[in-house]
């Protein structure tokens, strides 16, 4: 698997980003021993750039992996946090449960524009703060919003970038692919680190998996991709895929299936933190009928509703 510098930083990460939302709790829910042995053999195949979040609660999959191991990997987390103390305790909790020193890569999470950024300030001094200490090597910061992405040019705190980024700009919020294409070029141009998310939509494109994945193999103005996956079959796929070495033939490994959020009223508390916590608008309250409405053209299936329903009556299948 090639791997290149991470933008001005020096880490060398994979092309080919693991990333660990579709195996947590929020998704396909691996036990830890089926995740950890996963996330091993994508090791032995070459990826070393992992991604996870605070909101995941997976940190444990990290946590057996021998520590040889463990050194031979980027690990790259975030997390909501906008305190200073708040911060700083979720950096702390995350290297004590994945047993490591450091972390590779530590951002703010989803970010929606400026003015969250200045809500998040004190967290992101903490972030700097556990730099200044060896505990973070890279700061970063994610974001589903294209304006966003495009003013991140002007902020230089930021050495990582984490953005949405599919062919057909699925999920994206504040702005259309074309702007974001150039947003990112402008961002790899200027040496910012550029590992982008969500390629297959949150698997809306998963009938389109071979075009997307092409399609952003070959844009060549970032340095990793980010890929969920939840078993070694959808694994070597990718990584044929990235390789140039895929086949029509390894199509029938796969068990292709579109994720869907379901919603069942009976359990629902009607809280209304699935609404307050979507940042697409795919779900709504509808009054009249006292229930939770999904719009699943606008869902990408991220799986936050699902942290945030203290009832579990969002799950993603």
């Amino acid at each position: 698997m090639k791997k290149v510098l991470l933008g001005s930083t020096k880490l060398e990460v994979s092309v080919l980003a693991f990333g660990t939302l579709v195996i947590s709790p929020l998704q396909a829910n691996l036990s830890i021993d089926d995740a950890q042995r996963l996330m091993e053999y994508a090791l032995d195949r070459g990826i070393n750039l992992f991604d996870t979040g605070h909101l995941y609660k997976n940190y444990q999959y990290f946590t057996n992996i021998s520590s040889s191991k463990k050194q031979k990997m980027i690990i790259s987390s975030k997390s909501y946090q906008h305190t200073y103390e708040g911060m700083m305790e979720e950096i702390e909790y995350g290297l004590k449960s994945i047993k490591r020193d450091y972390f590779d890569i530590f951002m703010l999470h989803e970010q929606e524009s400026t003015m969250t950024l200045k809500g998040h300030r004190e967290a992101l001094r903490a972030i700097y703060d556990a730099k200044e200490q060896g505990k973070v090597r890279a700061v970063g910061v994610s974001t589903h919003s294209v304006q966003l992405t495009k003013d991140l040019l002007m902020h230089p705190e930021f050495e990582v970038i984490h953005p949405i980024f599919n062919k057909v700009g699925h999920g994206l919020i504040h702005g259309s692919i074309e702007q974001q294409k150039e947003n990112i070029k402008n961002l790899y141009n200027a040496g910012i680190g550029l590992f982008v998310m969500k390629p297959l939509g949150g698997g809306r494109l998963y009938k389109e998996f071979l075009e997307s994945l092409e399609w952003i193999r070959d844009f060549e103005y970032k340095h990793s991709v980010a890929i969920g996956v939840k078993n070694k079959q959808e694994l070597d796929v990718d990584i044929a895929i990235f390789e140039n070495k895929y086949s029509d033939d390894m199509k029938k490994t796969l068990h292709l299936t579109e994720k869907k959020l379901f919603y069942r009223r009976d359990l629902c508390a009607m809280c209304l933190k699935c609404v307050e916590f979507c940042q697409f608008g795919a779900i709504t309250h509808d009054k009249e009928n006292d229930c939770i409405v999904i719009n699943k053209d606008k869902c990408v299936t991220c799986g936050y509703c699902v942290a945030n329903c203290p009832e579990l009556a969002i799950r993603i299948l």
